[in-house]
């Protein structure tokens, strides 16, 4: 090859690059690292095809290639951590950024972040212990370090910790608590005090904000309140983040806009911009449907930008954070007492809190599809598959010969991968009848929801979007709701749904009760009878409930009153 040939076929690898052609692009890069096997610049290139594959092993692979060759290679080092974070291998991430620091390519802000770096997929109850009192101990140190800190948020941004603790047994209200005065210490932007303008107007100026707000969880469990506010005694504005997708949601948001019914706003990325756009509304609440799911918006939670700010169950958990007043809740879900494992002061709707739209389906299911046994699915993020979760896993499959049961792999392909190797240690999992699907849209999701014979519910952190698509054919879930929140929130629906004079008790009160009624409904000769009435009642009591309209728009005016 000669230099006039090499110069042809690097500039149609870059074209191909450009037009997201990876594959493409990648043969001919590698055809030119065959005469270069050294070229840095080929390697990034050839890193860089992978990652936006999203395959993380293949990327990781190059990228270990340039630092051998070449470890000053900031840029290079940072991306090979996070893609070894992205495949939950913390420890080979830790490891690079000790080398990073002593070698002075990485700054201090890394040693932070390694010292709260958590895996995602934890192998049994002594690494779940283990991580979180490893954690809280580096915490205390920094804590109680006299050294000052000068992190910047725009640059140095670390992942919150509040996220990853929540999949797990434990109250978190004081490690929270802990949490925030942690990162307040490094990153000193957040005690910032900001003056808040009174402005005296016959409506209530509510602002929502969220990064999700668009074909998400977070946008269908929240879209029908926003829409459905009353506009003549409510001014309603959104806020939302540069790294929102675009989406059916997003669109009808931006139609309101049009229709005269609401303001939206794209926050730029400079958390400083940010604070002002917003502080520059006067706003009487800042609504948060969750805190913890955007790294932007945990952080921008911290400083109070409205006279009232509230977070809800998009993250079913207390945040710990004192500028975040209240979190609203129902009367369905909460348990006796549990104000004590919040900060924030509790506001009990007399429904859930949320407007749910009926899904539509085109490519309905069939009465033999509906009526199928034996299969058992468990269509959530595996981020929620606790260790202890394994027991039911081996339980059902044990008890029930017949058993399937599905997963849904994540984004990231990798997770799977981390749990089948957790299965494999017990030998009641039988791994032939574990099935891993691939990403499925929308439609296919609710289809296998409805295919099941019973959905089983993450313990500890329960599915919360997930159960409102499951009923629309009716699938009966098991459940084992706990004094937490984070666990009650299919119990809250069920309460709503009223199933009280059936014959079905989806309440679990231990593992070995929760593999005992996941069996018999696997089983059960009447699966079809039990589903069509969980699925009247669901259309009746859960999808488009005008009632919870007057219930929030009474929870926000007596907030403001």
């Amino acid at each position: 090859m000669n230099k006039d040939e090499a110069k042809i076929i690097l500039q149609n690898a870059h074209e191909n690059f450009l037009n997201k052609k990876f594959s493409l692009a990648r043969d001919l890069w590698l055809k030119c690292l065959e005469i270069n096997p050294n070229n840095i610049s080929l390697l990034k290139s050839i890193a860089l095809t992978y990652f936006n594959e999203q395959n993380l092993q293949d990327t990781e692979k190059f990228l270990k290639k340039i630092l051998n060759l070449n470890f000053s290679e900031p840029k290079v080092l940072t991306m090979l951590i996070l893609v070894l974070e992205d495949q939950d291998k913390i420890s080979d991430a830790k490891e690079f950024i000790q080398l990073g620091l002593k070698k002075n390519v990485l700054d201090h802000h890394w040693r932070v972040k390694m010292d709260t770096m958590m895996p995602i997929i934890k192998f049994n109850n002594l690494e779940v212990e283990s991580t979180r009192l490893d954690v809280e101990k580096k915490i205390d140190e920094t804590l109680s370090d006299p050294s000052e800190y000068q992190f910047n948020l725009d640059t140095q941004m670390i992942r919150p910790l509040q996220f990853g603790l929540s999949y797990d047994q434990f109250d978190n209200l004081e490690l929270n608590k802990k949490c925030i005065k942690f990162y307040k210490k490094i990153y000193p932007e957040l005690n910032k005090i900001h003056s808040i303008k009174k402005v005296s107007s016959s409506k209530i100026k509510i602002g929502f904000i969220s990064e999700y707000l668009t074909d998400h969880t977070i946008g269908k469990l929240f879209k029908g309140i926003i829409l459905k506010l009353n506009k003549k005694n409510f001014e309603v504005l959104i806020f939302h983040t540069e790294k929102t997708k675009k989406g059916k949601i997003l669109d009808e948001l931006k139609q309101s806009e049009q229709d005269g019914n609401l303001k939206n706003f794209f926050l730029p990325k400079s958390f400083t911009e940010i604070q002002k756009i917003i502080l520059d509304q006067n706003l009487d609440i800042l609504f948060y449907p969750e805190i913890g799911l955007s790294l932007q918006l945990y952080y921008l939670s911290f400083l109070r930008l409205a006279k009232v700010q509230i977070t809800s169950w998009g993250h079913p958990e207390t945040t710990g954070n004192p500028s975040i007043d209240y979190f609203l809740t129902s009367n369905l879900i909460e348990a006796e007492g549990s104000q004590k494992n919040f900060s924030e002061k509790l506001i009990h709707l007399d429904y859930m809190p949320m407007y749910y739209y009926t899904p539509q389906i085109s490519n309905k299911i069939t009465k033999d599809q509906l009526s199928k046994k034996n299969v058992y699915s468990c269509p959530q993020t595996l981020q929620k598959i606790h260790p202890e979760f394994d027991l039911i896993i081996g339980g059902i499959l044990e008890s029930d010969k017949n058993a399937f049961i599905y997963f849904i792999k994540d984004t990231n392909k990798t997770f799977y991968l981390r749990l089948i190797e957790r299965f494999k240690k017990n030998k009641k999992i039988d791994l032939n009848r574990i099935k891993f699907l691939d990403g499925l849209n929308w439609e296919q999701y609710i289809n296998l929801c409805g295919e099941s014979s019973v959905l089983l519910d993450p313990i500890y952190y329960g599915a919360g979007n997930s159960f409102y698509e499951s009923v629309y054919y009716g699938t009966p879930s098991v459940t084992m709701p706990t004094q937490y929140t984070k666990t009650r929130l299919v119990l809250g629906a069920y309460n709503q749904i009223d199933i009280s004079d059936l014959d079905f008790n989806p309440f679990a009160k231990s593992l070995d009760e929760y593999i005992l009624k996941a069996v018999e409904i696997g089983n059960d000769k009447n699966l079809y009878d039990l589903k069509k009435n969980i699925e009247i009642r669901a259309k009746k009591n859960l999808y488009e409930n005008e009632a919870v309209i007057p219930n929030f728009e009474k929870a926000f005016e007596k907030i403001m009153s």
